[in-house]
Parts: C-alpha cells; sequence; structure tokens
C-alpha cells in the first residue's frame, strides 16, 4: 500500500509538472501599413537598410550597397525592384517570410517595404 501511495505521488508530480510547464503566448501580429499614407524612402526605407541591412551590404562586401545616399540608385541599377509587379520584386521577396533575408528582417520592414514599391519606390 505503502508503494502505492509514493507511485500516486510521483504521478501526479511528474503531471503537475507537465501541465504547468507548458506556456500559451498569444502573438499579436502588427497590421500591415496603411497604402493610403505616403511611405518616405528617406524617412520610413533607408532607416530598415541602416539598422538591419548596411553590416553586409555596403561597399566591398554583399551586394547590393545598401548605404545612404547610393542605396536608392542601387537598388534599381539591380533589377531588385519592379514596380509593375511589386510583389515579386527581389528586394521584397528576399525580406518576406521565407526569403534568404528574412532572419534578418521582420514581417513589418517586408510589409513596408511592399506597400512603398506598389506606392512607385518613389525616392522621396
Amino acid at each position: 500500500m505503502h508503494k502505492r501511495k509514493i507511485f500516486n505521488m510521483i504521478i501526479l508530480i511528474v503531471g503537475m509538472v507537465v501541465l504547468f510547464s507548458c506556456e500559451y503566448e498569444k502573438i499579436q501580429y502588427e497590421a500591415p501599413p496603411d497604402p493610403t499614407i505616403p511611405i518616405s524612402y528617406s524617412a520610413e526605407i533607408q532607416p530598415i537598410w541602416d539598422a538591419k541591412c548596411v553590416g553586409c551590404h555596403s561597399p566591398g562586401k554583399t551586394s547590393p550597397n545598401l548605404e545612404a545616399p547610393s542605396s536608392y540608385d542601387n537598388l534599381f541599377a539591380g533589377g531588385l525592384i519592379d514596380t509593375l509587379a511589386p510583389d515579386v520584386s527581389i528586394i521584397y521577396t528576399c525580406m518576406k517570410p521565407g526569403g534568404s533575408m528574412a532572419p534578418f528582417t521582420n514581417v513589418q520592414d517586408a510589409n513596408l517595404v511592399l506597400v512603398w514599391i506598389q506606392q512607385g519606390a518613389k525616392n522621396n
């Protein structure tokens, strides 16, 4: 009888550990940018390159050079932006989830770049 109580106590403790070790995390997604509000390349897109890209994408490193002030011209010279089909622009497809640069950016950055391209990819 004593062994059975110990066994039941162990099962109870293990069960509680398993039950209370589970964690539920609610993920909140940021809404995509409002496409009716113009996106500024210098104020909103270049800061993404500065914070997350120029460590590798700068002169003498990986192409394209995304340092200001040449980043805008380099994106177009490299054919990385397609204003006629923004969702297939190379710069966006690299940044979006599953893209080669996705580990270095986030969904919000990718969505902002996509909307900027949809708005004509202006150098403003």
